[in-house]
């Protein structure tokens, strides 16, 4: 954690002003201290670098282990490849030129795949995740001046409202006991004329939808680390789907990522099959979310389903 994150912090529980008391430091860095509401009084510990103002990562066990496990996975830096930052660049539908110097706002950063594609733009990067992603987050990008890291609930966002240039969330929101919910939050702190951009699940695909539900079934109530070796069934069941005719087939039974990439495909098959929530969305009624909180200029962008909007 770096002191400087202090000017951005407020109390999840009374918006108080918040200060820090370090107990080890290395450099710039806090490793270990505790964050004080000077309001409530409150007390919130500061944990191998990152503030945690959650007792632990609650409905987000999945996350917390997938995202240990392929820390780097998606990581463009590592990989030499951009799969992250066309990403950004086709769901922000902006140039990424335009986010230096901008302040932004990433919610389920999980292990900051888009955060570092926005600090390779010259932007400074706040990101916020409820999982133990943050452990990932803070080892793969905490070394930067501009990247700030905090494990938090989305329904109560220890921030400053009325601060960033740039919220998203992508492909986060629907993993959420309350989708709609947790989207009403983002506005909260964005500034005038800064933009919001979401990213959920689309609700298209029925037969998809379909499957994946009836098995979610039980593997949602399988121990994480069982179901993680389980669907490396997605490894040798990619070249069986490739057979003629047993594409479609074989997707409507299970489906699976189809990635070239073993490691991919196991990591996003898994992200299907594991989470405790997961919601599909319409463009319509995610644009109506936006409406609804106030937002002008929206637009739709891809993948689907992302919507923007400016406050």
């Amino acid at each position: 954690m770096k002191p400087s994150l202090l000017e951005l912090l407020r109390c999840p529980d009374c918006y108080g002003s918040l200060a820090l008391r370090t107990r080890e430091r290395v450099d710039a860095e806090v490793i270990s201290g505790t964050i004080h509401c000077s309001g409530c009084g409150a007390r919130f510990p500061v944990v191998n670098g990152v503030p945690r103002f959650v007792s632990g990562d609650a409905y987000t066990e999945a996350f917390s282990l997938e995202w240990n496990l392929h820390r780097t996975t998606q990581l463009d830096r590592v990989t030499g490849q951009s799969d992250s930052e066309d990403r950004l660049r086709r769901t922000l539908a902006v140039p990424l030129e335009e986010l230096k110097g901008k302040l932004v706002l990433d919610v389920g950063c999980g292990t900051g795949r888009f955060a570092d594609v926005v600090l390779r733009h010259g932007g400074r990067v706040f990101g916020v995740d409820l999982s133990f992603a943050v452990e990932a987050a803070q080892a793969n990008l905490g070394w930067h001046p501009d990247m700030h890291v905090v494990q938090a609930d989305i329904f109560r966002l220890p921030l400053r409202t009325d601060e960033f240039d740039l919220v998203y969330s992508l492909g986060v929101l629907h993993h959420t006991p309350d989708c709609r919910r947790a989207f009403a939050e983002l506005p909260k702190h964005v500034k005038p004329g800064g933009r919001v951009v979401i990213t959920v699940y689309a609700a298209s695909n029925k037969v998809y939808i379909a499957s994946t539900t009836f098995w979610r079934r039980f593997t949602t109530r399988i121990p994480k680390r069982m179901l993680y070796r389980l669907m490396h069934v997605a490894v040798p069941l990619y070249y069986v789907y490739r057979m003629p005719g047993l594409y479609h087939l074989g997707m409507a039974v299970f489906p699976i990522n189809m990635d070239r990439r073993w490691r991919w495909r196991v990591l996003d098959t898994f992200d299907c099959y594991a989470p405790t929530y997961q919601s599909y969305h319409t463009y319509p009624e995610v644009f109506r979310w936006f409406e609804e909180e106030g937002l002008t200029d929206i637009r739709v962008n891809e993948p689907a389903v992302t919507v923007s909007g400016r406050k």
